[in-house]
């Protein structure tokens, strides 16, 4: 045996300095995908969704009547497809209808609500409601976002999650707003009872209970828990405490809670409006589907195949381990003691399962690129909001707190920290030089640099020349020879028949449009 001595830094990070540079870490990271965007093209349902729109903007160039068609075509579409009203509406409200040019607002928009809403829904959980450091939460927040948009599987989930209008305002975009509803209900209850809020609440509760199944059936789950908990409460039964509360107001429930039920209801509403769509019993008529209670035991089991086994990759599990550190610093805050880690853990599991089950149930599979990344931003924040709870939980039981309120990291703390970032740095470099695709940002950074990005756009523009002459009635279309991952999700196709292909012919008022063959 021998003894050594090696250098131990006793270096202390401060909490505001770690947030900013996670903060910064992700913008370093979304700068690239906003950039790229700007080569971004509609494409497949971007042609067909809002083409009366586009329509109607091209032969009476009058805002109003484009609107009032989106109205119109939502209106048709609930009768005659599928019931989720509040997503066709906005799906129809595709920026291309305006001309092509303003299609790159597609990801600026997506990403901008994902990161504000998730901010939000950060802010009213750990802030409003909890009471926790403010520096804390945001650094766990953008912690949170670094793994939902970076870490996101390669492929066309990126791609259909961000920037296709008709797959990313339909799910990704509505999954924000989800998180801004249940955030905003939090402010509402914890902090002020202000009218403009409670009727904010209950007219996007109602659109909620409209938007994509994935999302409008978790709401409706935190709906009905909502009005369970106005019910115990009003019953006197459970009692309501806030962290971010002087210490006279934390019993004046009644008073806090007054009228939250009514979002709640509309919200249940909204998805009843929804469900009873004509269009669900005509489009449930030409595809499979299997049993309600088949679909819930495969969603459980999706959550450990499909996000665990298949989604979950190493440097999400050290991020994770980032949070929890985080967690322990900010838990001292609570100062109700945390009684129930299954109850918890079993809830936790069934919201990550929950928004699988209506696609498992209408079609029988979770295959389509946007509900895979829906699927994941709902196990990402569900984990996260688990590992809070534990770290929680676990310091309640071992820990007085005592360090809670200084600005430093425990020396302890800052190595750990230190040396996961050493290894997130060091394996992401590797990762990224196999694969320049491996993060969302540094596929962005490679196609910009390689050209492939411009190259695109060129060629979609090459296409719209053909499009626009308006002496082709046939028009025979180059394939793409450049696919960027994170803007490529579908082309048409040799055969003019095809829907893709006549959507595109009719969007453009051609006779037929096919693509050449090789």
């Amino acid at each position: 045996m021998f003894s050594y001595k090696l250098y131990a830094p006793k270096f202390k990070l401060n909490k505001k300095l770690l947030m900013m540079c996670l903060g910064a870490l992700y913008l370093i990271g979304v700068i690239p995908m906003m950039v790229i965007g700007f080569y971004n093209w509609p494409s497949v349902d971007d042609f067909s969704m809002p083409l009366q729109v586009h329509q109607t903007f091209v032969s009476t160039g009058s805002v109003l009547a484009t609107l009032g068609s989106v109205f119109t075509k939502t209106v048709y579409i609930y009768n005659n497809w599928v019931g989720y009203f509040f997503s066709d509406f906005v799906t129809c409200l595709c920026p291309s209808i305006w001309g092509e040019k303003w299609y790159f607002l597609s990801g600026i928009i997506v990403i901008a609500t994902l990161t504000l809403c998730v901010l939000y829904f950060f802010d009213a959980l750990f802030v409003r409601t909890f009471g926790f450091d403010k520096d804390l939460s945001l650094a766990s927040a953008f912690l949170t976002l670094l793994v939902m948009v970076q870490s996101m599987e390669n492929g066309a989930a990126r791609a259909e999650a961000f920037f296709w209008w008709s797959g990313a305002i339909n799910y990704t975009f509505m999954f924000g707003l989800c998180l801004f509803w249940i955030g905003l209900a939090l402010r509402y209850v914890f902090e002020k009872c202000k009218l403009s809020r409670l009727v904010l609440l209950c007219v996007l509760g109602f659109l909620l209970g409209g938007s994509n199944y994935m999302t409008a059936l978790v709401a409706a789950v935190c709906s009905v828990l909502g009005l369970i908990i106005v019910i115990m409460v009003k019953l006197g039964k459970f009692k309501l405490w806030s962290g971010s509360l002087k210490k006279e107001s934390v019993h004046d429930d009644i008073k806090r809670i007054n009228l939250p039920w009514l979002p709640f209801i509309l919200n249940l509403l909204g998805l009843i409006v929804s469900a009873a769509a004509p269009g669900n019993r005509i489009r449930g008529t030409g595809i499979g589907n299997i049993g309600p209670i088949k679909a819930v035991l495969r969603a459980y089991f999706s959550v450990f195949d499909v996000c665990v086994d298949g989604m979950l990759r190493w440097e999400v599990i050290l991020e994770f381990a980032v949070l929890a550190v985080l967690f322990w610093k900010m838990a001292p805050a609570i100062k109700n003691r945390l009684e129930h880690p299954f109850v918890f853990g079993l809830f936790s599991i069934s919201m990550m399962a929950v928004c699988m089950v209506p696609p498992l149930f209408a079609v029988g599979n979770i295959d389509a690129p946007r509900i895979r990344s829906t699927m994941w931003l709902q196990f990402v924040l569900m984990m996260t909001v688990t590992i809070f709870y534990y770290m929680t939980w676990i310091r309640q039981r071992i820990d007085d707190g005592s360090d809670a309120k200084t600005p430093m990291f425990g020396q302890i703390s800052s190595a750990f920290i230190i040396v996961i970032v050493c290894v997130l740095l060091l394996g992401s470099l590797l990762c990224v030089y196999v694969n320049p695709a491996y993060y969302s940002g540094t596929s962005a950074i490679y196609d910009l640099v390689n050209g492939k990005a411009a190259a695109y756009r060129q060629e979609n523009e090459a296409r719209l020349e053909i499009l626009n002459d308006n002496s082709v009635s046939v028009a025979v279309l180059q394939p793409h020879d450049n696919k960027p991952e994170l803007l490529f999700q579908g082309d048409i196709y040799e055969d003019a028949t095809l829907w893709e292909n006549t959507a595109l012919a009719a969007y453009y008022d051609k006779e037929s449009v096919m693509l050449e063959k090789r």
